[in-house]
């Protein structure tokens, strides 16, 4: 049974990427899974109940990948590799945005969504800036508290403008936050081994 709610969510979460929360019905999902209504209804009230559920996997599984991603490595090694990812991203996303349509038609679980990524973010940047502070990558009188929730504030306002950003080449204004970032947060020898990480993205 298990097997089959799993499906449900990965599908629908597939469905929404590619045509938007408001334009996928649940007849549409069942459709695509290849069951009735009646058993979607088995493991879901509605829509909304199964959308909440989806946020909350999506940031569990972001959470869990990000602590995985920072395991073992040193805190250049995560900025290389970070860096690197970005570079092989596209120069604008044509997918229809789940952010927009969670903040137009949804707002509670929208509300939910930002709340998640707001700890997710504080979280696991606070890990990165002590770790890069003690490998002295990071400067030693920084705020590591106003740094995330800085952070976190340009991260949500990109989510929340995303929508309207169709023009803008978005792996250069990326590259551009993080060079402004960590510019403000580099230690003098930091500086000599990230920026031309960055420059080189």
């Amino acid at each position: 049974m298990e097997d089959i709610r799993s499906n449900i969510l990965s599908v629908a979460q597939d469905l929404f990427i590619k045509h938007g929360i408001k334009s996928v019905s649940v007849d549409d999902i069942c459709h695509e899974v290849g069951i009735s209504k009646k058993t979607f209804y088995t493991y879901f009230k509605g829509k909304d109940e199964m959308l909440e559920q989806l946020i909350e996997l999506h940031h569990n599984n972001a959470y869990e990948n990000a602590l995985r991603f920072m395991e073992g490595k040193s805190a250049r090694d995560c900025i290389s590799m970070l860096m690197n990812m970005h570079s092989k991203m596209g120069t604008s996303n044509k997918q229809p945005r789940i952010s927009y349509d969670l903040q137009k038609y949804y707002p509670k679980l929208y509300k939910m969504h930002i709340h998640h990524i707001h700890l997710c973010t504080k979280d696991i940047l606070t890990r990165h800036l002590v770790q890069g502070q003690q490998e002295g990558l990071y400067r030693r009188d920084l705020d590591i508290e106003m740094c995330t929730i800085m952070y976190s504030l340009i991260q949500l306002e990109i989510i929340r403008q995303g929508y309207e950003l169709k023009g803008v080449n978005q792996k250069r204004l990326i590259r551009f936050i993080m060079e402004s970032f960590f510019r403000s947060i580099l230690s003098d020898e930091g500086m000599k081994e990230v920026c031309p990480m960055i420059k080189n993205a």
